[in-house]
């Protein structure tokens, strides 16, 4: 009698127990990592604390849009720190800790260049990550500040993307996008290509007396429970540290009353959390991309002006010299052009837009575009008229000139000099 008491009541207390853990924890998932790099911000340190906080955390994952520039001074001034970070960024499964999820060379917002530019700020970025860490995989794109752009579907799964966020929850100041119903979309560019996406969730509104943070920036409690009450099965929140904070774990141990956030990948989160879950097509316009550049309207229009004639040239002298290879096996000057990419990429580094001023007198963000910009064009102007002296038949003497179309297209106007 005795022991069937026991086992009714033990049983009673566990039925209590389990229901109570059932009701009241709910668990949501988190996003943390790092935003920067060696133009922005990244203290000689930052390497071995990386690597010694996530040894010392092992339910730590982050999420990292570092420079790519930023690993060769890593290496260079702590090579200890470089190696044990190399290490556990090798492990590149769907449970690997570390993810490279904006490779993009300067972190460009890619509204504000050109088609071409966001491509290469890509490839270059990615060519050069890759010869640091020989194991990434490029899954996700996410960014902490509004790095977006309606083209980008198109472009980032022609890199072998397969998932994009949509949320930049901690620093809104230079904009964000507009909000979708639900937990997932398919992102629809204006080419009709889609990619997998989170978006900033309807319930996901600005933080009170804020216009620099959403509510999702810590996973509070209010949010994780909007969300679900929302019918967003897995919510997630976000914020890329600034690289140089000291905290380690943006959100301690991920306890917030009720809510139990479990830090993640994007990769993780999309492939074996959310994977399952249903997504609805958003079809997103220039428009839903709530931007802004806020400080210094002049100085951000000379900045547009500088980096759009270099684009321009830049993209003309490529198809110039590419004439004077083939019709004339003039030497591919890839090193040239290498050097004048590199340039005219960083003078697309989202601190040159949004911060323009900040930096000491006469070694400001515009002051730096202007030097790039500057160094981009005579290399160009180099190629330029080397491609023409050489693409100029030979034997032929008196007053004529004669005209390159760079375009691609047929076309027939008038030609002054």
């Amino acid at each position: 009698m005795l022991m069937v008491k026991k086992s009714h009541y033990l049983f009673i207390a566990l039925f209590i127990c389990f229901n109570s853990v059932k009701v009241s924890a709910q668990t949501a998932y988190y996003i943390d990592g790092y935003h920067g790099g060696i133009w922005g911000h990244y203290p000689d340190w930052n390497t071995r604390f990386m690597a010694d906080m996530l040894k010392k955390n092992p339910d730590w994952k982050i999420n990292i849009e570092l420079e790519p520039e930023t690993w060769a001074r890593a290496q260079a001034v702590d090579p200890s720190a470089y190696a044990d970070f190399k290490a556990l960024f090798a492990d590149q499964s769907l449970n690997g800790r570390i993810e490279y999820v904006n490779p993009a060379y300067a972190q460009s917002y890619m509204y504000n260049i050109s088609g071409e530019s966001i491509i290469r700020q890509l490839s270059y970025g990615m060519k050069m990550i890759k010869a640091h860490f020989p194991e990434a995989v490029f899954t996700s794109y996410s960014s902490e500040e509004p790095c977006f752009t309606s083209a980008l579907p198109q472009i980032l799964t022609s890199f072998g993307f397969k998932y994009a966020s949509l949320k930049n929850p901690n620093t809104c100041f230079g904009g964000y996008t507009r909000p979708h119903s639900g937990e997932l979309v398919n992102w629809i560019g204006p080419d009709g290509t889609a990619i997998i996406a989170s978006p900033r969730y309807d319930v996901e509104t600005l933080a009170a007396k804020s216009t620099w943070q959403t509510i999702a920036w810590n996973n509070s409690a209010a949010y994780v429970n909007a969300a679900l009450a929302a019918g967003i099965a897995h919510p997630i929140g976000m914020t890329l540290q600034d690289a140089g904070w000291k905290g380690g774990p943006f959100i301690g141990n991920g306890v917030h009353g009720d809510i139990k956030s479990t830090y993640t990948t994007w990769r993780n989160y999309f492939a074996n959390v959310a994977a399952k879950d249903p997504r609805q097509n958003w079809k997103v316009s220039q428009e839903d991309m709530l931007v802004s550049l806020v400080w210094g309207s002049q100085v951000t229009q000379q900045i547009a002006q500088k980096v759009r004639v270099s684009e321009n040239k830049l993209v003309a002298t490529e198809k110039l010299a590419a004439m004077a290879k083939i019709y004339a096996a003039a030497v591919w000057p890839q090193a040239a052009l290498d050097s004048a990419w590199r340039t005219l990429l960083l003078s697309q580094h989202h601190d040159c837009w949004i911060v323009p001023y900040n930096g000491k007198p006469g070694n400001t963000w515009a002051d730096k575009v202007t030097g790039w910009t500057g160094h981009t064009n005579r290399i160009c102007d180099s190629i330029i008229n080397q491609a023409g002296a050489t693409l100029n038949q030979p034997g032929v003497s008196g007053n004529y000139i004669t005209v390159y179309n760079t375009t691609g297209v047929n076309r027939d106007e008038v030609i002054s000099v």
